[in-house]
């Protein structure tokens, strides 16, 4: 009996674990996440409209005739999904933090397009499809927290960096050639030599569709940054940023900025004035800046800093130098506002890795290895490395901003853009990185 009862418990067990690898594994399908979105936001608002509203949408149909507001909350909906995972998939990513704003911004411009094409507004379904929609993809974040840290199996005995064992990834280390459970993926050593035996567990790992990484590319895609190499032409190569983006996204600046100037000039003026009020010198701020190809530029900003004290060309912290307006418009990044004459000009974008002095970045250049690079996109009101790190001054700091900037570069693209946006509004409310 006893024998009996210890089979039926490792039996329970295993099937235990079982369950909780299909349900983790159910949790991660992105078919589970928006199928069950479409059920719950559009499907079953639909299904008891009538008990609301007397008649369903499809009361009064007629062939050929498609209902605008059911079909523009299927759409809002989708295209959140399709935001919050291509967005979801970068580093440094928090999913409840973006499930709203992704939403919000989706269902706006579908209800900017019904509004733009004259079609009648069913508020019912607009109203329910974004909040059971928001619901419900909370509810699949939590639900993914409460399964457990993603488990990574690293072969060999090497552990990764401190960085890496300070995440929150789940590592487990092989020792011998045998293929794990329930792992996301494998990670190797850069240009390890494996022998047979491994190489056929990182075929069957492929074959199951669980990705294989090298430890510098899990790096970059964990902290978001590309590390400074000895030898850039095997990270870089001949990396360009994509040249149809880079054209698109000077159109997107330019038609942006027009209506952003109107909103922020009466903003400008007015903190202008307290600017002159409190100590003497200009209210704007104009510095030579290397941009874009490394071509100098006249960098506009709002005074924030006594023009009567000498002072380093970067701020620091506590710096006395910085007046009592000018912590207020730091802190909402109020200062950077006549940037946007910048952008207009075609010398900045809204995006971007954030200009430097022309003496600090020459300075950069003698002492960080391949800092040119950060050159082949043009500078931005904020940027990759500012939502993350702030402003920075000199040392292993600026290193680190630089690893910020190349990541930037190399994954150049829109997700990435509006996934700085967001993070950018976080910033804007917080305050961070402020000096």
């Amino acid at each position: 009996m006893v024998e009996l009862s210890v089979v039926a418990r490792a039996h329970s067990g295993v099937a235990a674990r079982g369950a909780s690898r299909r349900w983790r594994a159910m949790l991660r399908s992105n078919r589970f996440t928006l199928g069950g979105g479409l059920l719950f936001a559009i499907v079953l608002p639909e299904l008891f409209h009538p008990a609301f509203r007397g008649a369903g949408a499809w009361a009064n149909y007629e062939p050929g005739r498609i209902e605008p507001t059911l079909v523009a909350s299927t759409l809002a909906l989708i295209a959140s999904h399709i935001s919050l995972r291509r967005v979801g998939m970068m580093p440094l990513v928090e999913d409840k933090a973006l499930i709203l704003p992704s939403f919000l911004a989706c269902f706006g411009l579908a209800l900017g397009l019904l509004v733009a094409g004259h079609e009648p507004l069913g508020r019912y379904h607009f109203t329910l499809g974004l909040i059971f929609g928001v619901a419900w993809y909370f509810l699949v974040a939590l639900a993914r927290g409460r399964a457990g840290s993603p488990r990574l199996a690293c072969i060999g005995a090497l552990p990764p960096t401190e960085e890496l064992l300070a995440t929150n990834i789940d590592w487990q280390f092989l020792l011998e050639a045998e293929m794990p459970g329930d792992v996301y993926g494998l990670v190797v050593q850069d240009g390890a030599n494996l022998d047979e035996a491994w190489t056929r567990v990182l075929t069957r790992a492929v074959v199951r569709g669980i990705p294989v990484y090298e430890l510098s590319h899990l790096r970059e895609r964990v902290l978001g940054r590309v590390r400074i190499s000895e030898r850039p032409d095997r990270v870089f190569g001949s990396l360009l940023p994509s040249l149809p983006y880079l054209r698109i996204k000077r159109l997107v600046d330019t038609l942006a900025v027009i209506p952003a100037l109107a909103l922020a000039l009466p903003v400008m003026a007015i903190v202008c004035v307290l600017i002159r009020l409190e100590s003497p010198g200009p209210m704007i701020f104009p510095q030579a800046r290397l941009g874009y190809r490394g071509r100098p530029f006249t960098c506009y900003k709002l005074r924030s800093m006594r023009s009567d004290v000498s002072g380093p060309a970067f701020t620091q912290e506590g710096d006395p130098r910085v007046t009592r307006v000018g912590r207020v418009i730091r802190k909402w990044r109020i200062d950077e506002l006549p940037q946007l004459v910048n952008i207009l000009r075609g010398e900045m974008s809204w995006i971007g890795p954030r200009p430097e002095a022309v003496s600090l970045a020459r300075l950069y250049a003698r002492s960080i290895p391949n800092y040119a690079y950060r050159h082949a996109v043009r500078p931005g009101i904020s940027g990759w490395a500012a939502v993350h790190q702030g402003n920075v001054a000199l040392g292993d700091e600026a290193s680190l901003k630089l690893e910020y900037d190349f990541y930037y570069i190399k994954h150049f693209s829109v997700w990435l853009d509006i996934l700085i946006v967001l993070m950018t509004i976080r910033t804007v409310l917080t305050g961070f990185g402020s000096r």
